[in-house]
């Protein structure tokens, strides 16, 4: 008994180390800067790049929207909006389930909008402790409207990675390439590297760079287009540990 009693008094003494909860609620970005393009639209345009996060036990979910407008002689010449929302539930530290929903409306490539409806599975991978890497398939359907011909709803396959690197406390790289391929064949591929950088206090710079191919486009637009933003982003919340 005297044994029992001490193995149970050292354990007692042990220090607990408590696993921390991940982070809650609601954080985001809110960014306004310049960007220029090059493809069929070759313009200087104002651009918008925002997102709201919000995390819930398993649950999360992250929104962005991103805005280019450009006008110059009572000329349109860049007027593309993209709006995405991703929902993740997470199985366990790298195992998740995917709901995903994009929107893109751009007449410089050809098409009044396309929807992307899909749902599927990620896995995070830990190259170090400062890096993480996620890759995923998902299913699911396309509704398109290129200029000229009727809106059409097509079932298309999404593979992609994500990798992110969080260089310091503030400061952090990420990029993201996706293929998504369509029954019909007009797939497109798509690469987004950007770079935060703290500035003051909530106020940051972001780079980002984005690259799409659309495999079919109608005469007169390029197939290969490429848009270079730079951003002042105010963060509120706990933007770099939510995120996705």
């Amino acid at each position: 008994m005297g044994k029992h009693f001490w193995l149970s008094g050292f354990l007692l003494a042990l220090p607990i180390q408590a696993v921390a909860a991940p982070p809650q609620g609601f954080s985001g970005d809110v960014g306004l800067g310049a960007s220029s393009s090059t493809g069929t639209s070759q313009a200087l345009s104002l651009n918008t790049e925002d997102a709201l996060y919000w995390v819930g036990g398993p649950w999360s979910n992250q929104t962005h929207l991103s805005y280019n407008y450009a006008r110059s002689d009572s000329e349109v010449s860049a007027d593309r909006l993209a709006l995405r929302n991703d929902t993740h539930y997470l199985f366990d530290r790298n195992t998740y389930a995917l709901g995903d929903v994009d929107y893109i409306r751009n007449h410089f490539d050809g098409y009044y909008y396309r929807v992307n409806l899909l749902a599927g599975l990620g896995h995070y991978f830990y190259p170090r402790k400062d890096m993480r890497l996620s890759v995923e398939a998902a299913v699911g359907g396309r509704q398109a409207h290129l200029i000229g011909e009727t809106p059409r709803f097509l079932p298309v396959v999404r593979v992609g990675a994500k990798y992110r690197w969080q260089i310091s406390k503030e400061a952090r790289l990420r990029e993201e390439v996706q293929a998504i391929l369509v029954d019909d064949g007009a797939n497109t591929y798509q690469s987004r590297l950007a770079v935060d950088t703290p500035l003051v206090g909530s106020l940051g710079m972001r780079f980002s760079f984005l690259a799409s191919y659309n495999a079919q486009v109608r005469p007169g637009f390029k197939p290969f287009n490429t848009l270079t933003a730079v951003n002042l982003v105010y963060h509120f919340g706990d933007t770099q540990s939510k995120e996705t």
